[in-house]
């Protein structure tokens, strides 16, 4: 196969992909995976209408122009692979995939966050021009927070309490369980990682900072597993490259879970890290693994690279 061929197929395998991967955030928007496992399976398929009727969703909207909207979502996943599908078509989902399908995995939640990232895709252009803006803001992007708070949890959260606590050393875990330490999480978006250590070190007190209002938002209307309100545990609003003054040697571990790169001005956010930490304080960043040089991370990460230099490029604020 010629190199212009090789080209052109893999044009076109990307288009597929992008089409299929929109669909499939279509179900996720919708729980269609979830209800179709609940209502079918390989020994009991399901018509495209009996997923509509369970899923509140129109099988056909109009009997002239006959727009079937799931019927034809089912047509798109079966043809990629996606879901199963019979001679009579019917649909159903291959029991070892169910799981992948209805779990919040790193890449369900990469698939779902990317149309709020393509939101302001306008502007993005412009910003690429020498006369255009120097960046998009986080309020460009309504639901980039939700998806950035998912994805931290999908990543993160079975690890940081069994793992990376015990990995930082300095008898920080001790030091928590103990009580008296105060603790930032910069760059806490939702407050996914805040919350779960504020509940498993009640001692201790937590606050987290984040730039987004959004986020902020969210992070304020966490609660405990009970129901109840946190009271070792409080959200500050604020750009981590100008934090507040009176924080001067005032932290005695502060963190960052995969947002020093997001920083406009990630030199600022350290610096000012290293003002606001106590003098024997302790500072654990958690980044990804990657070498900044693009050739080594082409031929290291493979397909990964790509995805996260593009997600980088369609959102820099």
């Amino acid at each position: 196969m010629s190199s212009s061929s090789k080209m052109k197929e893999k044009l076109f395998n990307l288009a597929v992909s992008n089409v299929v991967s929109n669909a499939i955030n279509v179900g996720l928007r919708l729980d269609l995976f979830k209800i179709l496992s609940e209502i079918s399976s390989e020994a009991s398929p399901v018509l495209p209408e009996h997923l509509a009727n369970a899923a509140g969703c129109k099988e056909s909207s109009d009997i002239i122009f006959f727009q079937m909207y799931i019927r034809e979502w089912c047509n798109c996943m079966a043809c990629g692979g996606i879901i199963e599908v019979n001679e009579k078509e019917q649909f159903w989902i291959h029991v070892e995939n169910v799981k992948d399908l209805l779990t919040n995995s790193l890449a369900l939640v990469m698939i779902g966050s990317t149309p709020t990232l393509l939101e302001p895709f306008e502007k993005l252009i412009e910003c690429f021009k020498k006369d255009g803006p120097y960046g998009l803001d986080y309020s460009e992007i309504s639901k980039f927070q939700y998806f950035m708070g998912k994805m931290s949890q999908a990543l993160h959260e079975k690890h940081v309490i069994t793992d990376m606590l015990p990995d930082i050393g300095h008898g920080v875990v001790e030091k928590l369980e103990t009580g008296g330490m105060r603790v930032l999480d910069v760059g806490c978006g939702g407050g996914s990682h805040s919350s779960l250590l504020a509940e498993q070190y009640p001692k201790a007190h937590f606050v987290g900072l984040e730039i987004g209002e959004d986020a902020i938002r969210q992070a304020k209307q966490r609660k405990t597993k009970s129901g109840a309100a946190f009271n070792n545990l409080e959200f500050i609003q604020c750009d981590a490259g100008k934090m507040p003054e009176i924080w001067t040697d005032s932290f005695d571990l502060v963190l960052i879970f995969d947002a020093c790169h997001d920083q406009c001005r990630p030199d600022l956010c350290i610096r000012e890290i290293q003002r606001v930490l106590k003098i024997f304080g302790v500072f654990a960043i958690l980044e990804i693994n990657s070498s900044g040089n693009v050739h080594n991370d082409r031929a290291n990460m493979g397909s990964m690279a790509a995805l996260l230099h593009g997600r980088s490029m369609l959102f820099f604020p």
